[in-house]
């Protein structure tokens, strides 16, 4: 996918945002224009995309599956397993963690559930704006490549994964920062030459 199309997908989910078409395009635009983007340029590879895709799917239902009363965020990159969202007590974001680090695959897991009750849909819709709109801010920041990372926003707070140089780095939290209604950047980077 070429930038000028990814540019026009991002275009299009800004003005559904604004206009109160979200899940109709996030769903559909962003979806297709994501996974194009993901495995055309994603320095993963098409067969690395995938396997994080199917490890956040395993990693999600077993923690369905072993954490009661929990809403748990999960995203993978290149192995490593990103926890978010809310559970009830302090046990279950513990048992969590050790239900994820024990699928096959995972290579490490960063857990950033919070103890409390589920994120309202509004906070909901709120992050998923924060995640486009920071994807936006990276894809337009000189010197950075918005395909090499992976954003996921949780009750105001950003998320960044992957790979990247210590100015690129930079660069990101920087840019995801000034982005209106983002709480916190917590980047989850590693540094590469």
């Amino acid at each position: 996918m070429n930038k000028k199309l990814l540019r026009l997908s991002l275009l299009s989910i800004a003005c559904a945002l604004m206009f109160g078409c979200a899940t109709a395009v996030i769903g559909g635009v962003a979806a297709a224009g994501t996974t194009g983007v993901a495995v055309g340029e994603d320095p993963r590879g098409a067969s690395g995309v995938v396997d994080d895709q199917e490890l956040r799917s395993n990693v999600s239902d077993a923690i369905s599956s072993m954490v009661a009363k929990s809403d748990v965020g999960v995203a993978s990159y290149n192995g490593v397993v990103l926890l978010t969202g809310t559970v009830n007590n302090a046990a279950n974001k513990s048992k969590a963690e050790t239900v994820a680090s024990q699928v096959p695959g995972v290579k490490g897991v960063r857990n950033y559930i919070e103890v409390g009750p589920s994120l309202s849909a509004s906070q909901v819709s709120k992050d998923a704006y924060l995640t486009s709109a920071v994807k936006s801010s990276l894809l337009f920041t000189k010197g950075v490549s918005s395909n090499d990372v992976k954003v996921v926003t949780t009750n105001g707070v950003v998320y960044i994964m992957g790979y990247a140089t210590q100015y690129q780095i930079d660069k990101m939290i920087s840019s995801a920062k000034s982005v209106d209604g983002v709480r916190k950047v917590v980047s989850l980077l590693t540094v590469v030459n």
